[in-house]
């Protein structure tokens, strides 16, 4: 019986010694994560379907340039009145999802702008959700989609009837 335990123990105790590098962890300081975080040019930004037929360095001027012309459509479908003269230059913060859903996060530096004219903001929202949904932006070092914003700013001119 001692025969079969004492190989058996050895073996057993081998094992652990051996396996103790599979149990071992790695540990990363904090400017470790932040510099593997930061944005890198080898990252893939946020694009439209649309969009992946372009040479690859117009691919987000082209996804820039369908946000745009989405809102540059609905502002000039709808008949906005001023209550005074403007000339503001507003920018719209949007946020694209791990998923790609888009939506618009903020208008920045509209008080002016969305005062003299309430119902702006409402347009640009639904120009927004009536986007289609984006191929979210790649952090390539890792091969994870995130969540990424983009300013697009808008220069809103009127004049009172």
């Amino acid at each position: 019986m001692k025969s079969i335990f004492a190989p058996l123990s050895l073996f057993l105790i081998a094992s652990l010694f051996i396996s103790c590098e599979y149990f071992s962890t790695t540990t990363h300081t904090p400017k470790q994560i932040k510099q593997a975080s930061e944005w890198s040019e080898k990252d893939q930004l946020p694009g439209f379907e649309s969009c992946q037929d372009a040479p690859e360095e117009d691919r987000f001027l082209c996804f820039k340039n369908t946000i745009s012309s989405a809102v540059y459509d609905a502002l000039n479908e709808e008949t906005l009145i001023a209550n005074q003269i403007l000339d503001e230059e507003i920018v719209l913060i949007i946020a694209i999802d791990k998923e790609g859903v888009i939506s618009l996060k903020e208008i920045d530096n509209g008080s002016t702008v969305l005062d003299a004219l309430p119902e702006l903001s409402a347009v640009i929202e639904t120009a927004i959700d009536g986007l289609p949904s984006a191929i979210p932006a790649t952090k390539t070092n890792v091969e994870v989609a995130v969540d990424t914003e983009i300013k697009l700013p808008i220069r809103i001119t009127a004049s009172v009837l």
